[in-house]
């Protein structure tokens, strides 16, 4: 031009005819606003060096001469102009996806001439704008959660954590508004991405925050409806209409909770082991046999859940414990001495006839369980480090249902014996265990 000054465009295009690609990012970095913190601008600079890069016209040994990567540091300053940006047109759910979109194929690692290349800022920066981004809708979350699948499955934990956290936002939520069923499928998708999506050496057994919920939301749903059984099925008192309904509300809950598990395929086989879930399946198993009378399978399932057992896993080293958390020792105890309470009221008196859904191993399960809780409650000992000093009212109720305990095993050998003689004769069926077995097993030490 006539002025003789040279203006951005022309700096271009004489770069480019002199062969030197690298002043070309320079000067649109400089010169047409690549450094002005504007979206497209930034954007176009970063894609313009990529191309260069790719093309072989910025050679892989001139970019990895300094100690900064020129390619890196573009893409995360477009990144970041493309959320600023956004977050101030209120588009942030667009800016969130656009900025992934842009950094998601410089994020997994790369294998070149043998070894493993990886840009840990990138997927940090991912995982920043994920993890900062409160989906609005479920739809939402799960596009995010379906772009990042491919770097995950190449094994970027630290996407991983952030998509955990965007299910676990979805599952606070619905939370909120009283959805369960949907709590728990967010749930289970936060545990599904870190123990299932990932390269089998980076995957976390159930991951951590979506795990902590679901665990707290099992045990929490088991022990209100345990409680509640407790207090209106099996109460001295009569019940009133509204206690029904608040215990038919918590089993609804409970029962809601089991069948959002049970119909997610992909983790309800992975779930088999998991204590919370297999205690929340036992219990509704009691509310739903107690509503149909069947006193056996109530027997069994109250057992299971107080029976000491070493938990499978190497997160669990070994650990021995009971699926119930101790604080239903005393509820579950309640409701099994109302099961042997009712039995012991039809008793005539004749040994041959007698039944008793518990066996002489559930019997000693009882047992160890109520001598636990005697000393919890400072009943049984005499130390002075237990605060507790129980009522006289408390120590005759756990003195009754000690004393039904032992009238309950009394009919427990007695109904055994019985079963082990019409085996001997042919009328009955198998026992799990003989009684000398389970005698052996009722007084040894408890772990």
């Amino acid at each position: 031009k006539g002025d003789g000054r040279k203006h951005a465009l022309d700096e271009i295009i004489l770069s480019i005819m002199s062969g030197s690609a690298g002043q070309v990012v320079e000067t649109m970095f400089s010169l047409c606003g690549g450094s002005s913190g504007a979206a497209l601008p930034a954007t176009v600079t970063s894609l313009l060096c990529n191309l260069l890069i790719d093309a072989g016209c910025i050679s892989s040994e001139e970019a990895n001469s300094s100690s900064v990567n020129i390619q890196t540091e573009l893409l995360i300053l477009a990144a970041e102009a493309i959320l600023s940006s956004f977050s101030v047109q209120e588009q942030s759910n667009v800016g969130v996806r656009a900025a992934v979109r842009l950094l998601l194929p410089h994020a997994p690692p790369k294998r070149v001439e043998g070894e493993v290349v990886y840009e840990p800022r990138i997927s940090a920066t991912i995982a920043e704008a994920i993890s900062h981004r409160l989906p609005d809708t479920d739809a939402e979350a799960r596009d995010l959660l379906h772009l990042c699948e491919e770097a995950i499955r190449l094994g970027s934990v630290r996407i991983a954590d952030a998509c955990e956290s965007i299910a676990f936002s979805r599952a606070s939520f619905h939370r909120s508004k009283g959805h369960l069923h949907r709590e728990v499928y967010w749930l289970l998708r936060g545990m599904e991405i870190l123990s299932n999506e990932l390269p089998t050496q980076f995957q976390r057994k159930f991951g951590f925050a979506c795990r902590r919920h679901f665990d707290a939301l099992c045990e929490n749903s088991a022990n209100d409806l345990i409680s509640k059984l407790a207090s209106t099925t099996y109460a001295t008192n009569g019940e009133s209409k509204l206690e029904e309904e608040a215990f038919v509300s918590v089993l609804q809950a409970a029962r809601n909770v089991l069948e959002a598990v049970v119909q997610d395929e992909d983790m309800a086989s992975l779930l088999k082991g998991h204590m919370e879930a297999n205690l929340l399946k036992y219990v509704v198993d009691i509310a739903l046999a107690d509503a149909l009378g069947d006193t056996t399978k109530m027997a069994s399932d109250i057992v299971r859940c107080l029976e000491e057992r070493c938990l499978p896993g190497e997160e669990y080293g070994g650990v021995v414990s009971t699926l119930a958390n101790p604080k239903m020792y005393a509820k579950l105890l309640h409701i099994s001495v109302a099961i042997l309470h009712k039995e012991e009221s039809l008793f005539n008196g004749t040994m041959e006839s007698t039944k008793c859904a518990f066996s002489v191993h559930g019997m000693h399960i009882l047992m160890a369980r109520l001598t636990q809780v005697l000393s919890w409650e400072g009943i049984t000992t005499s130390s002075s480090a237990v605060p507790k000093t129980p009522t006289k009212e408390r120590k005759e109720y756990f003195h009754a249902m000690r004393l039904t305990l032992c009238k309950g095993l009394m009919r427990a050998f007695a109904s055994a014996q019985t079963n082990s003689s019409s085996e001997k004769d042919g009328r009955g069926g198998g026992v799990e265990q003989s009684l000398d077995d389970e005698v052996e097993l009722m007084l040894s030490p408890c772990i």
